[in-house]
């Protein structure tokens, strides 16, 4: 039964459907108050941010390297710069909920560290080629969000700080579970033989770890301190309805992100195309019927009245982010962690110029219009440098 079920249900399309219950769980929370919402937005970003500025981008550093890293490395390596990671994560989380002014230290900085740890594990799993239970992990952690979402509205517990608690617990049973998987995938390969690399190697490895996470955080605080400074400067009611906004319109990005993570396992560079056009036709109908579901929900949830407005100007952010998040998998891959740093920093540096004009003075409107700019500047940035990069190659191997 369940080969038949991994034969019907691609990696693809389960990936998907867990995006989908991610936003069905997002959808579901549109039942609380705009400003119980708004906590709940604010834990979930002071945690997801935590996770990648403190979590030192272990996922994506073991994605990106070759084959026959980690047994060349040994656990022990591994296991310390996931310990690293998760200290780092807990004082990411707390300071960005104290920037924040909204939401509770413990639900932040559990969150992340669980973020963190399940976020490792996926990249291990992925590395394996298990993407089927990777992707049915996050399906299952989605449907139970959905489900205790769920129970609470009936139980007419509309408090932002207990949703939050449920959704620390799912992240944290999540993480365990999938840890646990990886360490019985591990076991099947025992004897496990002796690291071979030495102190170069680990300097090396330290070197480009560097590299990207300076890349991975200046994407993530192009990503998501704009949430951050609506919920400092205009609220969490504010928060809430943008937040709901941002994460309806994250979803039409889901065949990117696998595209994306399919290019960063992938062991000959050469085999790379371009997806660009490829998912932005598929993100564009996806991301049109999200700014409808929005303009729906503000007929019938006062509340949300402006949510539509906030995905119309993210709308065009977002596909130049798909297209975008593909070309960046493409340059990591084909030219290193430098390149995708060079990037980063740029949009950073215009993002946060854009968000504290912006924000300060409009609110919420200021963030869409904003990381709209923000994502195309990123797109554009990325198609140079992978050209660029690409035609140099092609130059040299003439």
């Amino acid at each position: 039964m369940l080969v038949l079920l991994r034969r019907l249900v691609s990696p693809e399309r389960l990936y998907i459907a867990a995006l989908g219950l991610t936003g069905l769980a997002a959808l579901v929370s549109v039942t609380l108050p705009a400003t119980e919402r708004g906590e709940l937005a604010a834990n979930m970003v002071s945690a997801t941010m935590g996770a990648a500025l403190g979590g030192f981008s272990i996922d994506t550093f073991l994605l990106s390297r070759p084959g026959g890293w980690i047994i060349s490395r040994g656990r022990r390596w591994i296991l310390g710069i996931l310990a690293l990671s998760l200290v780092l994560t807990l004082v990411a989380a707390a300071l960005l909920t104290a920037l924040a002014g909204i939401g509770s230290y413990a639900v932040g900085m559990g969150a992340a560290c669980g973020l963190t740890v399940f976020n490792t594990a996926a990249s291990l799993g992925l590395r394996l080629k298990r993407f089927w239970f990777v992707y049915s992990m996050r399906a299952v952690a989605g449907a139970v969000l959905v489900v205790g979402y769920g129970f609470l509205y009936l139980d007419k517990q509309l408090d932002g700080g207990l949703w939050s608690m449920l959704w620390l617990v799912v992240q944290v049973v999540a993480a365990a579970v999938l840890g646990l998987a990886v360490l019985a995938w591990a076991r099947r390969f025992r004897p496990i033989p002796a690291a071979t690399a030495g102190q170069p190697e680990y300097r090396a490895d330290l070197v480009a770890m560097g590299r990207l996470h300076i890349g991975v955080c200046a994407q993530m605080l192009t990503y998501r301190m704009s949430q951050i400074l609506v919920a400092r400067f205009a609220g969490a009611g504010a928060l809430g309805v943008y937040a709901l906004a941002v994460a309806a319109l994250e979803f039409a990005q889901s065949g990117a992100v696998v595209k994306s993570q399919r290019i960063l396992a992938e062991r000959d560079p050469d085999a790379i195309r371009d997806h660009g056009r490829e998912v932005i036709k598929g993100a564009l109908p996806v991301a049109s019927l999200a700014v409808i579901g929005l303009t729906v929900l503000g007929l019938v949830a006062p509340d949300y009245h402006y949510a539509w407005i906030f995905g119309l100007l993210l709308l065009p952010g977002t596909l130049a982010l798909s297209a975008g998040k593909t070309w960046s998998a493409a340059l990591l891959k084909r030219s290193g962690e430098q390149a995708t740093t060079a990037v980063a920093l740029i949009t950073m540096s215009v993002s946060m110029v854009l968000y504290f004009l912006l924000i300060p003075w409009a609110g919420a409107f200021g963030a869409a219009i904003a990381s709209s700019v923000a994502y195309g500047v990123y797109a554009f940035r990325t198609r140079q440098s992978l050209q660029r990069n690409s035609h140099f190659l092609l130059k040299r191997m003439a």
